[in-house]
């Protein structure tokens, strides 16, 4: 199993300790990162009715960097008039873009305004950011950008003067209207939009996730250390011969260990040696330990008291 952002919110709200004040804003953070999967799927599945004789590629979930600059795309389409980046933001209520001042707000069922990032911005970024990738990648190509509103419950209030937006339902005749007002120029073959995909997917790179606790600065003693039992909600389970349950309820589990170290590299960081995870599963038999780490989702450098362990990159995804 991988660790996208909202499993690791997930395990971190697990072991978050009763009565922290983060515990709410963690929940807030996970209904977000849930909601944006969400609208992803959303906006995928409404993608099936672009139907068009025109040659095209499209591409979900493009991460790609220039030099320290790291920039993941929902959807990138290639026509054979230009690029086209899809934006989906999955956000309810009466939606305002106040172009004068560049604000982005909403108001919800209960009249509360909350200003949010400006995504008509993140949009413009991923454009001027897909120019300069195309250049440096010799593909040579317009590069146009359509921001989605894919919640059953928005409402477009007012909208940004820079970028198309629209709500995902109305997705499809944007994209053609798009691809339509583009000025007819020379026009990309089957086959070089075929060479330009797989230029950019031989240059993909995972988006990775920090862990919780360095992208929110928390402090590390507000979570609780141990091996979760999800029967209970406790932390007691322990190694028992050959198994692991747990002490309070008698939950018998096969996996509690390598959800436990999971659960660590998901909080703290993506290495550690074999005592900082001793200390973490509050286990003292560096046996166990090393057998836990030696599943496959583990990377191991150096040797012997040396070693340090990390989870391989593909366990580590950004949504």
């Amino acid at each position: 199993m991988t660790l996208t952002k909202a499993d690791m919110l997930n395990r971190a709200i697990n072991r978050m300790k009763e009565n922290s004040p983060d515990r709410e804003f963690l929940e807030r953070e996970l209904f977000k990162a849930e909601a944006g999967i969400r609208g992803e799927k959303r906006l995928q599945r409404k993608f099936v009715e672009f139907y068009s004789s025109e040659p095209f590629e499209i591409l979900w979930n493009t991460s790609l960097t220039l030099g320290n600059w790291p920039v993941q795309i929902d959807g990138l389409l290639l026509t054979q008039k230009a690029a086209i980046i899809l934006e989906s933001k999955n956000i309810s209520g009466e939606l305002h873009f106040e172009n004068s001042t560049g604000e982005f707000y909403r108001r919800d069922s209960n009249g509360i305004k909350t200003v949010m990032d400006n995504p008509a911005v993140q949009v413009e970024k991923h454009i001027r950011f897909l120019k300069t990738w195309f250049e440096e990648n010799k593909i040579r190509m317009r590069v146009d950008g359509l921001l989605v509103f894919t919640a059953l419950q928005a409402e477009l209030c007012s909208l940004p003067h820079t970028i198309r937006t629209c709500r995902h339902h109305h997705m499809i005749e944007f994209l053609f209207k798009t691809i339509n007002e583009i000025p007819t120029g020379p026009q990309l073959s089957k086959q070089t939009l075929q060479k330009y995909r797989k230029t950019i997917e031989s240059q993909l790179t995972p988006f990775i996730q920090k862990p919780i606790s360095v992208q929110y600065s928390l402090d590390p003693n507000l979570f609780e250390v141990g091996i979760y039992c999800e029967a209970c909600k406790t932390f007691n389970v322990s190694r028992l011969q050959r198994r692991w349950q747990c002490a309070t309820c008698g939950q018998i589990s096969a996996n509690a260990g390598e959800e436990a170290v999971k659960d660590y590299f998901a909080l703290f960081g993506f290495q550690a040696n074999n005592e900082e995870i001793r200390k973490f599963l509050k286990i003292n038999n560096r046996h166990i330990v090393k057998r836990l780490l030696s599943q496959n989702f583990i990377s191991k450098d150096g040797s012997r008291r040396h070693s340090k362990y990390s989870l391989n990159d593909a366990e580590i995804l950004s949504e």
